[in-house]
Order: C-alpha cells, then structure tokens, then sequence
C-alpha cells in the first residue's frame, strides 16, 4: 500500500518507514493522547503496528496519517481506516482534501469503503460534502465497580 502513482497539484501523502521519522511521529500521537485521554494506545503501540506492516504512515508537508486496513468478519468486505490523522497546523480540513487520493489507496489495497473515526463535531458537516455518510456513534458508560 506505497502510493497510487498518480500526479495531482496538491502535495500528495507519501509513504514513509516510521524508523526515519518517529521523534516527529511519537510528538504527534503524545499530542494527539493529550487531547484525547479515551484513547487506550501509547505512541508504541503505533511504531510497532507500523514496523510490523499492521498500519503504514503517510506523510506531507502538513502532517501525518496512520492508516490500517479492516475486514468484516462476516461479509469479508475490507475498509481502509484512517486511523491516526495529525496536522501541524490545527483546523482547516487538511487530510480531507486529499479524498481522491484516499479513494485511489483504498481501491489499491482492495478496500469497499474508507472510514475515518472522530470527537470532532465539525468533521461531520465538513465530510458530508465530500460523500461521506455518518455510519455509527458510539455512546460508552464505565462499569461501576
């Protein structure tokens, strides 16, 4: 899953080895971790996901992007999830517009659908006008022990 080869006027993400790059990586995901303390992974759990070709990290002048592939369990149907999506500048929609490349990608890998998971409410409104639907919202209650 190392690119699509097509040429396009905005900088496209490029596939990259995490080794070469992880104290701009692990900045990133402490950063990401920070704003969302529900998330359960450590920026370790990334690394290895990517060294071992579990996820694959893609980078731009604008940031990075950490993305898996998913498959149903029953219908065997494959999803390319945008896993771990960081920019350095905050706002503005930056991966969104990169939405023919992810198309390219996901058909690339074999993927049916790309997904991408988020708190932010705005996302919604934004993705929507690029054809992406609303799939699931996920309510979580802790056990009282």
């Amino acid at each position: 899953m190392e690119g699509t080869g097509r040429k396009s006027t905005i900088e496209e993400p490029v596939y990259t080895d995490i080794r070469k790059c992880w104290n701009v990586i692990k900045t990133g995901i402490l950063d990401i971790l920070k704003e969302n303390p529900h998330l359960t992974y450590i920026p370790e759990d990334v690394y290895s996901e990517c060294v071992n070709e579990r996820a694959f990290l893609y980078t731009s002048p604008v940031g990075f992007l950490i993305l898996t592939v998913e498959v149903d369990t029953f219908t065997k149907d494959k999803t390319l999830l945008l896993w771990i999506a960081y920019t350095y500048k905050k706002g503005g929609h930056n991966w969104l517009v990169h939405n023919k490349w992810f198309d390219s990608l996901a058909k690339e890998a074999g993927c049916k659908y790309l997904e991408a998971r988020s708190r932010v409410p705005e996302m919604e409104s934004y993705t929507k006008t690029i054809g992406w639907e609303l799939d699931t919202r996920i309510y979580r209650k802790k056990v009282n022990e």
